[in-house]
């Protein structure tokens, strides 16, 4: 009996911490090919031997121990063991990641866990194994219907918001390559330009010592003023002595001038560029972190309808099994392409979580959204309501409350490597 227990200890905490490993090891993936950029990035994060080693852990650590665990642990047993996966989850991070692991973080992890832990203890009620006609009995009941209708409409609600929030990230994104590639080659769209009809007006006539005089300037004396102290006041550190071309009616011949007169041109454009890049970098920023997070949520919504699918077509299985054929109904085979689709698009969003945001938000994110919309399925798909005491509804509330206090510190901190733009300082001329 003992040792019995134990290998079920043994499955639930190596399935926790396989279940992060994996994850820790296909978000390294995902920032490596990033880093790289061109052809690696674009072949996509399937074809890289570590994301596919990690995805492969990621999958049997999510499968086989924790069904290993829960046939011979109770809930109450198991759900504590299975929290082990989060303090696993920021130890990798910050070890193989090497991501910051702040104060926040830690307090965290661990009001998720302890949250965890209430609903899943508390929540815990044993579940008879049901028929088909049994459970077309309670997918007909009208506090189920209304509540899958609820829970349709908050998914795809969801999931609208997170494709906006990614086509604006890919927007912006775009826009960003864009203006990084015009400012490498030194092209400024905000740069003043001159009308080519004013260029006829000019006349310039030999001076003995190689410069020319200006008989038609450019501009008037008035704005010839203003827009000097306009870029004088600028450029004013920039050089050691100030020319005047535009006033005294000759171009400069050395190069110190010329470089003066190009700087004081372009001084404007520069820092009108500079902001707008700024500004264009943090909305990419917060776009790329807010579709993250909801593919994170996404993934913990769809996985609790998987385990709740699953469950019910165990129960099928076990039926068949014991001599009572199950699997003839058209009911087992929707049971079945539900399960496939509600699988494959938690893996979809799970990975898209990844690949935007860190493994210390994603995960106790994804856990968190998956425990309680498993609970509220569970208790309504079942009908289960009715048999919970006044104490496990207010053990089961506090660890709501704990749950929400955790996510929302591990959220409170954008990501290391999405962090606030730094830029570098102006290099000044000695």
């Amino acid at each position: 009996m003992f040792g019995r227990l134990l290998f079920g200890v043994a499955a639930s905490v190596a399935g926790s911490l396989g279940h992060s490993l994996g994850m820790t090891l296909q978000k390294r993936a995902h920032l490596r090919l990033e880093g790289q950029g061109g052809s690696n990035k674009r072949h996509g994060a399937w074809r890289d031997k570590e994301w596919q080693f990690g995805f492969g852990l990621y999958l049997v650590s999510s499968t086989v121990p924790p069904t290993i665990a829960l046939s011979i642990l109770p809930v109450f047993v198991a759900a504590p063991l299975a929290a082990v996966g989060l303090v696993a989850n920021a130890v990798f991070a910050k070890y193989i990641l090497a991501s910051s692991f702040a104060r926040t973080d830690a307090l965290g992890t661990l009001l998720v866990s302890v949250g965890s832990c209430c609903v899943a203890v508390f929540g815990a009620i044993d579940e008879p194994l049901l028929s088909l006609n049994e459970l077309l009995l309670l997918y007909r009941r009208p506090a189920y219907v209304v509540f899958f209708a609820l829970y349709s409409a908050l998914v795809l609600t969801l999931v609208a918001t997170e494709l906006y929030w990614r086509r604006r990230y890919v927007r912006l994104s775009d826009c960003m390559r864009a203006q990084d590639t015009l400012s490498s080659v030194g092209v400024f769209t905000d740069t003043p330009r001159v009308a080519l009809h004013q260029v006829s007006t000019l006349r310039w006539t030999s001076a003995s010592r190689g410069t020319f005089a200006e008989h038609a300037p450019l501009l008037s004396p008035a704005s010839s003023s203003d827009s000097s102290s306009g870029y004088s006041s600028v450029t004013e550190q920039l050089s050691p002595e100030p020319v005047s071309c535009i006033q005294t009616g000759t171009l400069p011949t050395s190069t110190e001038a010329v470089d003066c007169m190009y700087r004081r041109h372009f001084s404007e454009a520069n820092e009108a560029l500079l902001s707008h890049e700024v500004k264009t970098s943090r909305g990419e920023q917060v776009a790329r972190y807010i579709s993250g997070l909801l593919s994170a949520v996404l993934s913990g919504l769809l996985c609790s309808q998987t385990l709740l699918l699953a469950k019910s077509g165990i129960g099928l299985l076990l039926l068949t099994v014991q001599g009572d054929m199950q699997l003839k109904d058209p009911l087992a085979l929707a049971i079945a392409l539900g399960l496939a689709m509600t699988a494959l698009s938690n893996l979809y969003y799970i990975q898209r979580a990844l690949r935007l945001c860190s493994t210390l938000t994603v995960v106790p994110l994804s856990y968190c959204s998956s425990s309680l919309s498993a609970l509220m399925s569970s208790l309504v798909y079942f009908d289960q309501v009715r048999l919970m005491n006044a104490m496990q509804i207010s053990m089961i509330s506090v660890g709501i409350v704990l749950l929400a206090a955790g996510v929302g510190l591990l959220s409170s901190k954008a990501d290391d490597q999405d962090g606030p733009l730094h830029l570098p300082s102006e290099p000044t001329d000695s």
